[in-house]
């Protein structure tokens, strides 16, 4: 089996450099809202892992123009971007929210992708439609937390 890494594969899929935009969902984490605990993960920051995303005060699309203005600062050719749902677990939350800000994301034209962070444990078959249903219109990739594959230690984290 031949290995090729992701930035080759995007730019032999999409005919440049795609850049990864962190966009906040606003959304939290069984392990920080009480329902399975609220102190967080050993693994995650304050910022539930999206410390360079914008501010969830700002609509999608204020988000992904900002990304884009701090990259396109460093990196001023790039024009194609991977919408990134990165903080806490971004399909935590009700089929109607998530389709609200997904479907934003990913009818941005320059976004190419929407890549979403989550748990295994958050992903009921609604919400599995959904992202079916978005990958309809551009790529959807779902990035599932795996902190360790032995049971013992998945169990004191």
């Amino acid at each position: 089996m031949r290995h090729i890494m992701i930035n080759d594969y995007l730019k032999n899929e999409f005919g440049e450099k795609v850049y990864r935009l962190s966009i906040n969902g606003g959304m939290t984490c069984p392990n920080r809202d009480g329902k399975l605990d609220t102190r967080g993960c050993i693994f995650c920051s304050a910022g539930g892992s999206g410390d360079f995303a914008t501010p969830a005060t700002l609509s999608i699309t204020e988000q992904i123009e900002t990304a884009k203005e701090r990259i396109v600062a460093k990196a001023p050719k790039c024009r194609k971007f991977i919408a990134y749902f990165q903080a806490y677990t971004n399909t935590y939350g009700s089929v109607d929210y998530l389709r609200k800000i997904f479907t934003e994301a990913i009818n941005h034209p320059d976004v190419v992708i929407l890549s979403i962070a989550t748990r295994p444990d958050c992903l009921p078959a609604e919400v599995l439609n959904l992202l079916e249903e978005l990958n309809q219109i551009k790529p959807v990739w779902v990035e599932l937390g795996l902190q360790s594959i032995h049971e013992p230690s998945a169990k004191w984290m």
